[in-house]
């Protein structure tokens, strides 16, 4: 979808004289706003996109230290200290639980029409599972595992914040050549 350059916040609209001014002063201020809430439905829009780079960053960080573990990297006396390491098992339950939970509420959400969740939840979910794997040990072994699971809840994440804030871009627009076409036909009389 290509944006309409017409509605941008930064524009200073020259004033017009018109038979009314204080119903045009009142119009186009409700313009620049509407203007402005475009705007940050683009913005918002975005997060979905935003969310799937981080996370390809922090997988990219977590490949490199895919064969050291928590372990290997502190001396024996400060693991003594920290005690022993979560059981990989029961991470992959937890893992497991949260992705389904992840993908139902996604997918309620686009099934509704439902305002979308932050993209930000579900992204320290994915992150905080590569640390998990990293402090047992098993990082190498269920890298793939967390990468593609991630990848799978954070697009669907991405296409409901799409999709959710591009109809309301398309419901404001529409607003807003109502309330342009009305100005334009109450300037005619």
């Amino acid at each position: 979808m290509v944006r309409n350059p017409l509605f941008t916040a930064h524009v200073k609209h020259p004033s017009s004289p018109s038979g009314n001014d204080s119903n045009g002063s009142r119009s186009r201020q409700y313009v620049q706003t509407v203007e402005a809430t475009i705007d940050d439905l683009y913005y918002n829009s975005r997060s979905g996109l935003r969310g799937m780079f981080i996370f390809l960053a922090a997988s990219a960080i977590a490949f490199y230290y895919n064969e050291r573990s928590l372990a290997g990297s502190l001396p024996s006396n400060i693991m003594g200290q920290l005690g022993s390491t979560p059981p990989v098992f029961l991470i992959n339950c937890v893992f497991g639980a949260s992705t389904f939970s992840s993908l139902i509420s996604i997918a309620g959400r686009i099934y509704y029409n439902r305002k979308p969740g932050k993209t930000s939840t579900h992204l320290w979910f994915r992150v905080f599972f590569y640390l998990l794997y990293f402090i047992s040990g098993a990082l190498a072994d269920y890298f793939n595992v967390v990468f593609i699971s991630g990848l799978v809840v954070l697009g669907l994440q991405h296409y409901n914040v799409w999709n959710y804030y591009m109809r309301a871009i398309d419901m404001t627009t529409d607003k807003c050549n109502r309330i342009n076409m009305l100005n334009n036909w109450l300037s005619k009389k």
